[in-house]
């Protein structure tokens, strides 16, 4: 029975997606966009799904609104960056250094240091909403 006041475990977990690329033209390197996460959360896993078998190494970046937009300084993944080599997805539920925690109205800026082969690929990151 659900306690007044806390939200059941089940509803507390979410998901983060963010997609680039259009499925024909090669992603490439850069900023690809940002996005803003309207609730609180931890992140506990990343994921990559490409179109294809491919190689990509993914920054994410995170500022506060006041403080957008998000750089390179910014960085969530320390040295353990989301990457697929030669793969067509992986999953992260270690994340080595990373800032797992995310304040609500937080920007997320994505980030491709480097890629080939792939069109389309989704990144998500799952998460336990506060």
């Amino acid at each position: 029975m659900p306690v007044l006041g806390k939200t059941p475990a089940p509803n507390r977990l979410g998901a983060i997606e963010f997609v680039i690329g259009d499925g024909v033209s090669l992603v490439t390197t850069g900023e690809k966009g940002s996005l803003q996460i309207p609730f609180a959360c931890t992140i506990t896993a990343a994921t990559l799904l490409a179109d294809q078998s491919g190689s990509v190494v993914v920054d994410i970046w995170k500022d506060s609104y006041a403080n957008y937009p998000p750089t390179v300084a910014d960085t969530i993944t320390a040295s353990a960056k989301p990457t697929l080599s030669t793969a067509i997805k992986s999953t992260d539920s270690t994340l080595t250094g990373w800032t797992l925690s995310i304040i609500a109205g937080s920007i997320l800026k994505f980030n491709i240091d480097s890629v080939s082969t792939i069109r389309q690929l989704t990144i998500v990151l799952n998460v336990t909403k506060a």
